[in-house]
């Protein structure tokens, strides 16, 4: 219904508005509409006989992120205009209903060992192509040292301090945050005191030109008592209206605890606020330097996997997710070489399959991670669950950071399952695992 919706911008009224409809690309897989979506047409799970209704449609295209379920494909017989034909992306097996498409120029199949009727194929005056995959040895210890070696980027893991409580000036996540009583302390929009995810004194910490060389930053998230949403705001993600990154220049170790109580602001250790909290506990970080390289699940790790292959083989594997080609050792062995899962300052976002949805210009823009936490999901680990799941992440524009100007943050988090979690599964293997499905 929503590629039927994305034609022109409504859905049909009447049934001569399916007639009119030539082209259809059904890209993503969604829930099944209600019945009264079309008041003319009751659908059903994996019915599509709607499409016997478009007489006049010539292309045709099911191209879903995974595998799409039609029960029955006879309605191909009734669309008899059709030129364009594509249904890789689906469980099609009966090659004799392609015979009632006269009009028939370009189609793509499934594999063909999974096809029946193959023979009808050479009837057929159009151009065949099949959903082939090849799974073949690659030299997958070259490849990822190849990789290693040209994404390899110096960063900063936040190692947590399980059993030491931090004090009002330690980098940690959650808690009592330091605050200069003189300063106004940061509100929502809605004029409501925002509560401290994380505070990074760098005063304690040695690091390189990249980050502040002394004073602290600290990053406040909204309450959001009704939307959940701990301070995004898709429409304006970098606004900093429901989110505040802070950076002090200079520390003020004289500010008491029982001065920053007075200000009443909101703590991620009241148990009344959890619901709305992601960082239950206060928690101490260590800041520990650390070399990494682009992960298997970066959004730009195909592209480089391809140029690898060609350098090492001169084979091009195309624009074919690598998940597909490899066996699932070399998976693993690339996961386990590549991959790093840690809160971190700097280097690679961990799950980076997700266009900013301010647009592409401010991808380029916000160029640096400037924090990441992950939840920590094992049984005994101090408790950060960002939704199901997910990680949080703070991007900034690497010139700004190096004037120290963080006005300007882009701020995201991303639910990575929609499913409770094994207890004893580690967020990384879980990750992995569940990337490996989508």
């Amino acid at each position: 219904m929503r590629a039927i919706a994305n034609i022109d911008g409504r859905l049909p009224q009447i049934p001569y508005d399916l007639k009119k409809i030539k082209a259809l690309k059904i890209l993503h897989r969604a829930k099944m509409p209600s019945y009264d979506t079309i008041s003319f047409f009751r659908f059903k799970e994996h019915d599509f006989s709607v499409l016997e209704e478009m007489e006049n449609l010539h292309t045709l295209i099911f191209n879903t992120l995974k595998p799409l379920t039609i029960a029955d494909f006879s309605f191909l017989e009734k669309c008899k205009k059709l030129k364009k034909l594509d249904l890789s992306q689906t469980n099609f097996t009966d090659c004799a209903l392609l015979t009632h498409l006269p009009m028939l120029t370009y189609v793509r199949l499934p594999e063909k060992k999974r096809l029946v009727n193959t023979q009808v194929l050479d009837m057929l005056c159009a151009k065949i192509d099949f959903d082939e995959i090849e799974i073949y040895d690659y030299p997958i210890e070259q490849i990822a040292s190849l990789i290693k070696e040209q994404t390899k980027m110096p960063a900063y893991s936040l190692t947590l301090r399980k059993g030491v409580k931090p004090d009002l000036f330690d980098s940690k996540f959650g808690g009592l945050p330091y605050w200069n009583p003189k300063m106004p302390y940061p509100v929502d929009k809605t004029g409501q005191k925002m509560m401290l995810i994380a505070q990074i004194n760098f005063d304690k910490s040695t690091v390189d030109e990249r980050l502040p060389q002394q004073g602290m930053l600290q990053f406040f998230i909204a309450l959001d008592d009704d939307e959940y949403l701990y301070g995004y705001d898709d429409n304006a993600p970098d606004s900093q209206e429901m989110f505040r990154v802070v950076y002090h220049e200079t520390v003020d170790y004289s500010v008491t605890k029982e001065q920053v109580l007075e200000l009443d602001i909101p703590l991620s250790t009241n148990p009344d606020l959890r619901e709305y909290n992601p960082i239950w506990k206060e928690i101490g970080v260590d800041i520990i330097p650390r070399e990494v390289s682009m992960d298997i699940f970066d959004k730009r790790f195909n592209e480089l996997f391809r140029d690898a292959e060609i350098a090492l083989t001169g084979k091009d594997i195309g624009n074919q997710n690598i998940r597909n080609l490899l066996k699932k050792e070399d998976l693993y062995y690339l996961h386990d070489e590549l991959s790093y899962c840690s809160h971190h300052m700097l280097g690679y976002p961990l799950c980076n399959c997700y266009d900013f949805k301010v647009g592409s210009k401010n991808e380029a823009y916000y160029d640096t991670v400037l924090l990441q936490i992950h939840s920590e999901i094992m049984e005994d680990a101090d408790r950060v669950l960002w939704s199901d799941s997910g990680v949080i992440q703070f991007f900034i524009n690497s010139e700004a950071l190096e004037r120290r100007d963080f006005r300007k943050v882009f701020y995201r988090w991303n639910c990575i399952s929609q499913t409770v979690i094994r207890r004893g599964i580690s967020f990384c293997r879980y990750l992995y695992l569940w990337l490996s499905y989508i």
